[in-house]
């Protein structure tokens, strides 16, 4: 294992480019797995890392979150993986620990166990990596009693329920997050409204959404009521977190009565909150509060594998794949930073 070769893509300072370069060969600790990647995935907090060098401890870093590939070896707790799984997808925290050999932008990263998901045999890898973050953060964002408290859909594929006849806004639903978070909460028995650009709206539907709206009509926020009437909003969820956005949505849960906001860039500029709206916000925990697994691990553990094997669950946004490996990195970051549409960027890794 020592003898076999691993490069990085090596982040030097803020805002330099990505340079590939020879790296330490990373083992797995008891509770992670070693992955070789075979596809990496483009998110917006790659730029915004590279542009600022926010929440870098340490210089260089390595970016990325989304990757899938190959199970190569597993650390001596891990009893749900083996050496050798063909298929799987995985988030990649170094973002969390600090840690080089927890990043993606690499060929091999190691992760702990419980964020690794077996894919079907027969899902390009280049599919698969789309999903990971984006499963991450909107698990969280919906279904998280400190967020909006959904109740998350299972393996079992029946629908809680509580949640018939309930209505969700999800904002920015032609976005890999929102994407996510269209599919979840259909899976779940909710009848989800979002908002997308009028050559999206079908895509939307396609994921699950009940109704399409697009989010640059003047009236966007009217209309958005008119569509909930009759409706229990249960709250929205803002895939964008722009000041716009956010405001939009603001005013959307005053019109229908009040209601909780989630998102999850802690960082973006509210404006006042009217009688009867709240906000909460933040980045997916590794741990819930009493220690044990957050909620997002338990929508990976009983929720995404089963709902990519029986089709409920679909690795969307449709990947846009730049091959060439690691060295495509920073063209893919650069496509990312410039803005996509119902795609998502990713880098297919030479074998």
């Amino acid at each position: 294992m020592s003898t076999m070769k691993k490069k990085a893509a090596y982040l030097s300072t803020p805002k330099s480019p990505l340079s590939v370069q020879d790296a330490p060969f990373p083992r797995p600790e008891a509770h992670d797995v070693l992955i070789r990647n075979h596809a990496l995935a483009m998110n917006p907090i790659d730029f915004k890392q590279q542009d600022s060098g926010a929440m870098v401890n340490s210089w260089p870093y390595t970016l990325g979150q989304d990757i899938a590939g190959t199970v190569v070896e597993v650390g001596s707790a891990v009893t749900t993986l083996q050496k050798g799984d063909r298929g799987v997808a995985a988030l990649a925290s170094q973002i969390v620990t600090q840690k080089g050999a927890n990043a993606g932008f690499q060929l091999y990263t190691t992760t702990a166990g419980s964020m690794v998901a077996r894919i079907p045999d027969d899902m390009a890898f280049t599919d698969a990596v789309v999903l990971p973050l984006g499963l991450t953060t909107t698990a969280s964002a919906l279904f998280s009693t400190a967020y909006l408290g959904l109740v998350p859909p299972n393996a079992s594929g029946r629908m809680p329920v509580e949640n018939k006849i309930k209505l969700v806004l999800i904002w920015g639903g032609s976005s890999s997050v929102g994407s996510c978070a269209i599919q979840l909460c259909a899976a779940a028995g909710l009848m989800v409204l979002t908002t997308v650009s009028p050559r999206n709206f079908e895509y939307a539907k396609e994921s699950g959404a009940t109704e399409a709206l697009d989010y640059n009509d003047s009236d966007i926020v009217e209309k958005l009521a008119k569509a909930a009437y009759g409706k229990e909003v249960v709250g929205a969820y803002d895939a964008i977190s722009s000041e716009t956005s956010l405001a939009a949505c603001i005013n959307f849960l005053h019109a229908v009565g009040g209601g909780k906001l989630s998102f999850t860039l802690a960082s973006a500029k509210l404006p006042e909150l009217p009688q009867g709206v709240a906000v909460v916000a933040g980045r997916p925990p590794l741990r819930a509060a009493d220690g044990g697994d957050p909620i997002w691990r338990q929508v990976w553990a009983d929720f995404m594998g089963a709902g990519l094997q029986s089709g409920k669950f679909k690795p969307k946004p449709d990947a846009l794949v730049l091959k060439g490996g690691l060295e495509r990195l920073q063209d893919g970051i650069d496509l990312v930073r410039k803005g996509v549409s119902a795609k998502k960027v990713v880098v297919e890794l030479i074998e």
